[in-house]
């Protein structure tokens, strides 16, 4: 229950969101949000699918049964709208990364690289 805990307050977080915030936009308490975080509770899983959909992760993610995130950029069934890519959390820490770096430190990544 602890995994589930702390991926939730990690998600949270790094949207820079109030747990008051998170509950509307979830539409469930503020309680709920706290008891989830401090690990008192779990989602059912109809609760788990709107979190995931929210942060936009897979529910293995979520529920700590894994440590790939999925980040959908297309939908499986419609070929026009492009591929799906799946990463892991520490896969996803380096893009970031590499989105705040500089024009310099971006292109001498990418020449190392080879891209």
């Amino acid at each position: 229950m602890a995994e589930f805990a702390k991926i939730f307050k990690k998600l949270r977080l790094e949207r820079e969101l109030s747990q008051s915030r998170l509950a509307d936009q979830l539409g469930i308490s503020k309680s709920a949000v706290n008891m989830y975080e401090r690990g008192d509770r779990r989602p059912d899983f109809e609760t788990a699918e709107v979190i995931a959909d929210f942060f936009n992760v897979d529910m293995n993610y979520l529920l700590g049964y894994s440590d790939k995130i999925t980040r959908l950029s297309g939908d499986h069934t419609d070929p026009t709208s492009g591929p799906c890519v799946e990463v892991t959390a520490a896969e996803l820490e380096l893009l970031k990364a590499f989105r705040h770096a500089g024009a310099e430190t971006q292109a001498a990544i990418r020449a190392i690289l080879h891209i």
